[in-house]
């Protein structure tokens, strides 16, 4: 268990909750806003469970093969996810999940780099 506090843990999906009204105020396309806060909240949620059956693993092997998959897979995904909103919803929508997207990816490798799990 990590000794940070809480919101520093999920600053990232906390940035994304609070700037929501603030972004659809000023006129981000709210679709896709919408669609990329959820899948980077899923997959945020989905890595909070990889990371709890990483740690629970006592294979190094396996904890590495668990953290790599997750990383690349959601990589992929939320690639997906940009691409599938311009295609599907609009432009203007793709840029907006392409934002959120990155700002919450940007805000995550940030405190990942500050409190490393293998600093402890």
């Amino acid at each position: 268990m990590t000794s940070e506090p809480l919101l520093l843990q999920y600053l990232d999906v906390v940035v994304v909750v609070l700037a929501a009204p603030i972004a659809l105020l000023i006129g981000v396309p709210a679709a896709g806003y919408g669609i990329a806060a959820a899948a980077w909240m899923a997959l945020r949620a989905l890595g909070v469970a990889v990371e709890r059956a990483a740690g629970a693993s006592g294979d190094l092997r396996r904890q590495v093969s668990l953290r790599l998959g997750y990383m690349l897979g959601r990589l992929f995904a939320l690639a997906l996810v940009i691409i599938l909103v311009r295609q599907d919803v609009g432009r203007d929508d793709g840029l907006a999940a392409l934002g959120v997207i990155l700002a919450a990816f940007t805000i995550q490798l940030a405190l990942s780099a500050l409190i490393r799990p293998g600093a402890r």
